[in-house]
């Protein structure tokens, strides 16, 4: 496997690739994932199976927290089931709600094992088996005419920040994990809305005349603010604003016709002689 990349720097092209390790690449960076692995316990950093008894003995992710994760889980899974294989005629608006419904639940879904994915990213299985990708990938980039780009782990580890180890670790992972980066495409309720064209390239929901709607079928605009039937910015009750979200004076108020009363002026007191 060889896939070449590019990427821009300081006004320049620069040319590489990745390449598949080689059996000794692949048998030292397990080596490498050991030797992380273990100073990762000599330092104190947990394993998932510790992290997981101590999330529950602190309430992080109990027993009820999984509980709602499965129940989430076969909501989506229920919904899947009914908007692809009900019997009987639905009308398109009650499978549009539905795909919607399992967005929503999807997004539920994520928030809630977000923290406990965190933590889990930080345990000792996590830490080494990210060491061992980045040792590979240190190992399997080269400049076009076959030099190295990084002279071992060390150097990658302080070259990590940059666009080019970026480039080179995202395109490694999706060769070796087969990463679709287009997954979202692949989720049960977006392609049943990409079968009814009901979302556009980029997997934005639309309504069936094409226009950019939220998750509620409301109109909104490229930027996600809610517009009119005329493209026109409104706020989420119908009133018309701004480009800076500010209200447009929409109100009608009449100057008044009448003329103030003028004041007549003092007398003046004659002074008695």
């Amino acid at each position: 496997m060889r896939k070449d990349l590019e990427v821009k720097k300081d006004g320049k092209t620069i040319k590489f690739y990745i390449d598949s390790p080689t059996a000794d690449v692949v048998s030292r960076a397990d080596r490498y994932r050991a030797k992380i692995w273990t100073e990762c316990l000599e330092d104190g950093i947990k394993t998932k199976e510790e992290l997981e008894l101590m999330m529950e003995e602190r309430g992080i992710w109990t027993k009820a927290h999984q509980r709602k994760q499965d129940d989430i889980t076969k909501q989506i899974q229920d919904l899947e089931k009914e908007l692809y294989i009900s019997k009987g005629t639905k009308e398109l608006k009650d499978g549009v709600n539905m795909a919607i419904q399992m967005r929503k639940l999807r997004n539920d879904l994520r928030d809630h094992i977000m923290k406990k994915l965190s933590l889990e990213n930080n345990s000792a299985e996590s830490l080494s088996d990210n060491a061992r990708f980045d040792f590979l990938v240190a190992n399997c980039t080269f400049y076009e005419n076959g030099e190295p780009v990084y002279n071992g782990i060390s150097d990658y580890n302080k070259k990590a920040a940059d666009e080019l180890a970026y480039t080179a670790a995202a395109s490694l992972a999706e060769v070796m994990y087969s990463y679709d980066s287009s997954q979202e495409d692949s989720l049960p309720e977006n392609k049943w809305l990409r079968h009814y064209d009901l979302v556009n390239e980029d997997g934005s929901l639309v309504d069936e005349e094409k226009h950019l709607v939220d998750l509620e079928g409301r109109r909104i605009n490229e930027f996600g603010h809610y517009v009119n039937d005329e493209g026109k910015r409104i706020d989420i009750h119908g009133n018309l604003i701004d480009e800076d979200g500010n209200y447009v004076i929409v109100a009608d108020y009449k100057k008044s016709t009448k003329k103030p009363a003028r004041k007549r002026p003092a007398k003046k007191t004659e002074a008695k002689s």
